[in-house]
């Protein structure tokens, strides 16, 4: 049995899945994203073996995979899932098909119908790019000033891509949020303890050890369908009175600030799920 790893870096992430799954018998061949130039037509790549997509790069991931696909390759995560969990807009529209529990959020192409829009929702809300992680280019807009400004120097730097203002409601959450790791199924999670209000661990979180109730378990598997993942991680909200709602989903599960902490075998685990595919 063989399994390519795309990536980017070799980080301790894809040096750990790697050797578990060779500890499994499983021959691993590495590909840097970087040097990959692929055809675009439906011949086969190299022998056809299952693809673990590792590229940190949304751009490249997405297209890579689109390619794979179409030249027959499994991969996981699919184009499609990456697709839809990179783009934080096409993530809340998937989990909206489902009725998913989730922050109300709108989308706007204009700043003043934006604001406009934010004002009468109420403050605070929060505003996050559609394309991006580790929490960069996320704020929270406490008054109409904050929201003129934040619009304003939305729709006046970047590209197209950047004229796009996604508005979500902020949740006033008790100090941290909760990842649960999706691979078919729910199987740990972690919380991201921060006495700021963003808690990405990218950010200074610090993970905790976090025992999914089948509650949160049912929600995230729910949330992972709808996107049609395989190996991800769902990040969810709770409220001070204990609601919980998703927030975001991620298809390159990071692990290595975390894993002695919650001491979940995510290596293991992904490569166990890797397994089940090539049977």
């Amino acid at each position: 049995m063989k399994v390519n790893l795309v990536y980017t870096r070799l980080r301790t992430e894809e040096r750990m899945i790697a050797d578990a799954l060779r500890a499994r018998g499983v021959t691993v061949e590495t590909h840097s994203d970087a040097g990959m130039v692929l055809p675009l037509d439906r011949e086969r790549w190299g022998d056809g073996a299952p693809v673990l997509m590792r590229s940190m790069s949304f751009t490249r991931s997405r297209y890579l995979a689109s390619i794979l696909e179409v030249k027959g390759s499994r991969v996981l995560n699919s184009a499609h899932a990456i697709a839809t969990c990179g783009d934080k807009a096409l993530t809340t529209l998937a989990l909206a098909a489902k009725d998913v529990p989730m922050p109300w959020s709108f989308l706007g192409f204009e700043e003043q119908a934006v604001v406009d829009e934010v004002d009468r929702r109420g403050y605070p809300s929060v505003t996050k790019p559609v394309l991006g992680s580790w929490g960069r280019m996320v704020a929270r807009m406490d008054s109409k000033s904050a929201a003129e400004g934040l619009m304003s120097m939305r729709f006046e730097m970047g590209g197209a891509q950047d004229h796009v203002a996604l508005v979500q409601q902020y949740i006033d959450k008790p100090g941290y949020d909760l990842r649960v790791y999706v691979m078919g199924k729910a199987v740990g999670g972690i919380r991201r303890r921060s006495e700021h209000w963003i808690t990405n661990t990218a950010r200074g979180a610090m993970p905790e050890r976090y025992d999914v109730p089948p509650s949160h378990a049912k929600l995230a598997e729910l949330a992972a369908q709808a996107v049609g993942g395989d190996i991800l991680a769902v990040d969810l909200l709770e409220t001070r009175d204990g609601q919980v709602m998703v927030n975001e989903i991620n298809h390159c599960v990071e692990f290595a600030r975390s894993i002695e902490v919650t001491q979940i075998p995510l290596p293991e685990l992904m490569a166990d799920y890797v397994l089940g595919v090539l049977r």
